[in-house]
């Protein structure tokens, strides 16, 4: 299981959090319990949440939520940002 660095771009601003994630599992299977630990033990809402799509970045570009994270090339340790692409239509 690798630990990974996660920032989140909140309500309150810019959060970091630590989370472990096994080298099969995908950010399909972990993202919405990522989502629902910050909000339960922090309080915290995701900028934009419920209006846009959510997007995990990494190295410059966006990561694919159905393929696991070593097999796109992220490392333990690695810094993820997480946020929500609104998109004005």
């Amino acid at each position: 299981m690798a630990k990974y660095q996660i920032y989140f771009d909140t309500v309150a601003g810019e959060q970091k959090f630590h989370a472990d994630i096994d080298d099969e599992e995908t950010l399909d299977d972990v993202i919405n319990d990522l989502l629902a630990e910050m909000r339960e033990y922090k309080g915290l809402i995701l900028k934009g949440e419920g209006e846009g799509e959510l997007q995990v970045s990494w190295n410059g570009g966006s990561l694919d939520f159905s393929t696991p994270l070593a097999d796109q090339g992220v490392k333990a340790n690695d810094v993820l940002r997480v946020s929500v692409v609104v998109l004005n239509g």
